[in-house]
C-alpha cells in the first residue's frame, strides 16, 4: 500500500512540475537559503538590499518538510533569476527553464579546504545549473572549476558582498561600539576570537572534540584578556559547559563579522572566516589539533600558504595567543591577501547587482 502510494505522489508531483513549467515567467529574483528560517546569509543578504527589483525570499532550514515541495518547484519554476548561497539540493529534482538563471554567491568564494567534487566525486547534478558563481580572487577560480564542474567562464572574481562594509571605517565604528555596549564586561580587553569550523568522519558530521583544557586557560588568562568562542553554524553544541572568568561563547549572540571587529586576534583551524579577517588585516593564529587526521584535503599548500602560524598542542593555547598578536608576518598576511581576497575591495555587491540587473532586462 505504501510504495503504491509513493508512486502516485511522484506521479502527481511530475505532473505538477510540468504544470508550473507552462506557467508565465515572473521578472522577478527568487532569493533560495537552506541554512536558517526566515533568515539570508550575508552574502545573500547584502544583495537582496542593494537590488532595486521585485523579489522573493525562500529561507527554511534543509531538510524542509515534504508539503512544501511542490511550493518550492512553483517557485524555483517561475522567477526570472535564481539566487543561492549553498548547496540547493532541489535542483537535484528540478530542471530549470532555458530562459531562466541560477547565481550562486557562495558562502565561501576562497581556496581553502576543498569542497564540492572535490570531497564527493559521486555523479551529482546539483551544481550543474549554475549560470555564474563568485570567489574571492582571480587565483580561485581553479578551484571552483574542479568543486563544481563547470567552465572557468560560470566562475568570476566578483569578491564577497558581505565584505564590502569591512571597507567602511564608520560602520566598522558603529559595530565596535553596538558591541562593547550589549558586552561592556569585554571593554578594554585584549579579545581572542577562536572560530572552529564542523568535522566530518567518512563524510559524516560529527562531534569535534579540541583537546583544550577550558579550565586552565581560563586560569591562565589575566584581567586584561578574554578568549570568545563562536561555534560554527551548523554545529549544536558547545565546548564549554558552565561559566568562566575569561571566556565567553557568544555564538547565539553575535555574528562572526561582529566579532572579529572587536578582536584582536582570529584563531581558528579551517574555517572560511579566514577571508573576512584577511580583508580586515586581523593577525592569524591556526589550531589544528588533529591536522594529521583532518578528511578533507586543500586548495592551497596547508599550513605553508596559511596567513599565520599552525600549532597542534594544546597545552600551548594560550601563549600562542600572545605570541600570535605580539609577532605578526605582514609579508605572510599580504601574500595571502593577494592571492585569496583581492576582489573584495569593497564593490563586490554592485558587481553581483549589476549581473542579475543584466540577467531580468534579457
Amino acid at each position: 500500500m505504501k510504495r503504491s502510494l509513493k508512486k502516485i505522489y511522484r506521479a502527481l508531483l511530475r505532473l505538477w512540475q510540468a504544470f508550473c513549467r507552462r506557467l508565465p515567467l515572473r521578472r522577478r529574483v527568487l532569493f533560495f537559503s537552506i541554512r536558517a528560517d526566515g533568515k539570508l546569509l550575508e552574502n545573500a543578504q547584502c544583495v537582496y538590499d542593494a537590488l532595486d527589483a521585485k523579489k522573493t525570499v525562500f529561507a527554511h532550514k534543509y531538510p524542509t518538510p515534504p508539503r512544501l515541495r511542490p511550493y518550492i518547484w512553483l517557485l524555483l519554476l517561475t522567477h526570472k533569476v535564481v539566487v543561492t548561497d549553498d548547496y540547493l539540493p532541489f535542483l537535484r529534482e528540478v530542471r530549470l527553464r532555458p530562459e531562466q538563471k541560477l547565481f550562486q554567491i557562495w558562502h565561501a568564494g576562497g581556496g581553502f579546504k576543498k569542497m564540492g567534487f572535490d570531497v564527493f566525486p559521486a555523479p551529482d547534478t546539483i551544481h550543474e545549473q549554475y549560470d555564474d558563481v563568485i570567489v574571492t580572487a582571480e587565483d580561485c577560480r581553479k578551484y571552483f572549476v574542479t568543486a563544481f564542474r563547470l567552465p572557468i567562464e560560470k566562475i568570476h572574481a566578483y569578491g564577497l558582498p558581505r565584505t564590502d562594509k569591512l571597507h567602511d571605517p564608520e560602520w566598522l565604528r558603529r559595530t565596535r561600539e553596538g558591541f562593547f555596549a550589549r558586552h561592556p564586561q569585554l571593554r578594554d580587553k585584549t579579545i581572542y576570537l577562536y572560530c572552529p569550523t564542523f568535522r566530518e568522519k567518512n563524510g559524516k558530521r560529527v562531534r569535534f572534540d579540541p583537546q583544550l583544557d577550558f579550565g586552565r586557560i581560563d586560569g591562565e588568562l589575566d584581567d586584561g584578556e578574554a578568549l570568545v568562542l563562536h561555534m560554527h553554524p551548523t554545529v549544536d553544541y558547545t565546548f564549554v559547559d558552565k561559566p568562566y572568568r575569561h571566556i565567553f561563547d557568544l555564538t547565539r549572540e553575535e555574528d562572526t563579522l561582529t566579532l572579529m571587529c572587536a578582536s584582536a586576534l582570529l584563531v581558528t583551524d579551517y574555517s572560511s572566516v579566514i577571508v573576512e579577517g584577511s580583508v580586515l588585516g586581523m593577525p592569524m593564529l591556526f589550531y589544528s589539533p588533529d591536522f594529521d587526521v583532518y578528511e578533507r584535503g586543500f586548495y592551497l599548500n596547508y599550513p605553508d600558504d596559511l596567513p599565520g602560524r599552525l600549532f597542534t598542542d594544546g597545552s600551548r593555547f594560550v601563549p600562542e595567543l600572545r605570541r600570535a598578536v605580539r609577532e605578526r608576518d605582514f609579508e605572510r598576511e599580504a601574500a595571502y591577501r593577494k592571492a585569496q581576497t583581492s576582489a573584495c575591495d569593497g564593490h563586490a555587491t554592485e558587481r553581483v547587482v549589476r549581473v542579475i540587473e543584466k540577467w531580468l532586462d534579457e
